[in-house]
């Protein structure tokens, strides 16, 4: 059956694989805390690229960007290294983002490391952390001004590294900093900037942000885990907002990633598709293939 996307080589640009008798996967573990996306027991259990493709099935995927997955290993080379392999072997994920502290001593030998694997295209660093102490990936506020942080942004762009990070709409002007400070490279935030309407302050603090992006070229934003502005990614809730977004940025600056098999406990990828159909209605082709394809080849080198 014709897919509304057919005609347009999908890319996924956020994903994730896991083994878990690999890696420790701490977050997963039966006795983690609980999620705010939801339970945690439907996946709890390995996600392969077999389990991915058959997600897949009838769309017309063509690459996909592996993104750290907090694996818990205790070299986060250890991953890419993996994932390097299931490349090699199956031709999934097609790019890799890597984990590393940039604020840590030796984060320079981990990129290093990384490096050695050819699909590397990335590294994601902890950045999130809010006032009212939901979001703290971070080990403190304001890491995007931290010097080591910084001292190891050339290190990036002298590889085509792109910097990959989780915000909360109130970093969004520190990320509009740092973009002027380092025009070269490529800023790339996940999961919609976090986006959550019914937070106090949350939407406005976001649409300020975003706007504040407008001319911060080398800032794109991630159209995905969507389950912060609605778990079941009703139309209604976002397409004001992915409006916005369009309208700041341009499409050519906003990249699609499923987020599987994560946002899959509330919106399945089938779902996904059906609203952001409708969500993306009154946009023109250019646009569609900007956001599912073109946006990700170019900042991940595909």
């Amino acid at each position: 059956m014709a897919h509304w996307l057919d005609g347009i080589a999908l890319v996924d640009g956020h994903h994730h694989f896991w083994d878990l008798t690999r890696f420790p996967y701490r977050w997963l573990a039966p006795d983690a805390p609980p999620a705010r996306f939801g339970d945690k027991a439907s996946i709890r259990r390995n996600f392969l690229p077999d389990d991915y493709l058959a997600a897949f099935e009838g769309l017309p995927l063509t690459a996909s960007v592996h993104v750290q997955a907090n694996c818990g290993a205790a070299d986060p080379v250890e991953e890419t290294r993996w994932l390097q392999a299931l490349s090699d072997k199956t031709g999934w994920p097609s790019a890799i983002v890597a984990e590393v502290d940039l604020t840590a001593e030796g984060a320079e030998t981990q990129i290093e490391g990384h490096l050695q694997l050819p699909a590397l295209r990335g590294i994601r660093t902890p950045v999130a952390w809010d006032a009212a102490g939901r979001w703290r990936i971070a080990n403190r506020p304001a890491v995007l001004t931290d010097e080591r942080l910084r001292a190891t942004l050339p290190l990036l762009e002298a590889h085509g590294l792109c910097l990959e990070c989780v915000v909360v709409p109130a970093q969004l002007d520190e990320v509009a900093a740092l973009a002027r400070a380092h025009p070269d490279l490529s800023i790339v935030l996940n999961h919609f900037a976090t986006l959550e309407p019914d937070q106090p302050g949350n939407l406005e603090d976001w649409r300020k942000g975003i706007e504040g992006l407008h001319d911060a070229a080398n800032v794109v934003v991630k159209l995905s885990g969507l389950w912060t502005v609605d778990k079941t990614w009703r139309t209604k809730k976002l397409r004001p907002h992915v409006t916005h977004l369009l309208s700041c940025v341009g499409a050519d600056r906003v990249l699609y990633g499923s987020n599987m098999p994560i946002e899959r406990v509330n919106c399945p990828l089938a779902r996904q598709f059906d609203q952001l159909q409708d969500v993306l209605e009154d946009q023109p082709q250019t646009t569609l293939t900007a956001i599912f394809s073109d946006t990700a080849r170019w900042v991940y080198r595909l």
